[in-house]
């Protein structure tokens, strides 16, 4: 009885404090959980097909990131990405509660800047990216991409009624973006997939 006393006891310590037992079972407030620190010098090979339905046209086109330098602190992530050329960063934000891609390692806006997810991550929890809605459609999903099978994805929903579009990506928490799929009302649809890693 003293035993299992005790462990209640050290258990209500830890929730208070922010602390889980368990530590597999993530936070959906904590924007940390959902955002694993990449290899630096990693690179991440992508394929970007786009499908025209109106001429019946398909083209293809590989690119790749690179992750360059990594810095973490107290407010946030900041990794920065070389995307084929460009500098850029995936910044989790702590202060934001979000994980972005940006020009800048600091968070602008919607309108700069691309949020991949927002929390609470939870199922249903939604924002927006220009004219687009997002929202987190299901949580743990076992995702297979052409670079391997990762069962720690998130699936977020995409609609834009403006351009008549809908679609939906697949975040993994161990590796960020590896799969995204954009279907438009006329039949064409874009496709960027991870696959390949040097890590």
């Amino acid at each position: 009885m003293k035993r299992v006393l005790i462990i209640l006891v050290l258990g209500v310590i830890l929730l208070g404090t922010g602390c889980t037992l368990l530590p597999w079972v993530k936070d959906a407030n904590n924007i940390y959980d959902w955002f694993t620190i990449p290899v630096e010098d990693a690179v991440y090979y992508f394929r970007y097909t786009y499908y025209n339905d109106y001429i019946n046209y398909t083209t293809t086109d590989n690119f790749e990131f690179k992750y360059l330098d990594i810095e973490k602190n107290d407010d946030n992530i900041i990794v920065m990405v070389n995307n084929d050329g460009t500098n850029r960063y995936i910044v989790a934000d702590r202060d934001e509660n979000l994980i972005f891609y940006g020009k800048d390692q600091f968070f602008s806006g919607f309108s700069e800047d691309e949020v991949y997810i927002e929390a609470p991550v939870q199922i249903d929890n939604s924002w927006y990216y220009k004219s687009e809605t997002r929202s987190i459609a299901s949580i743990d999903t076992t995702v297979k991409v052409e670079a391997g099978e990762f069962g720690d994805v998130i699936k977020v929903k995409i609609m834009d009624d403006d351009v008549n579009y809908t679609g939906y990506y697949y975040w993994s928490i161990s590796k960020g973006l590896i799969y995204s799929q954009i279907n438009y009302e006329d039949g064409s649809y874009q496709i960027i997939e991870l696959i390949d890693m040097n890590e």
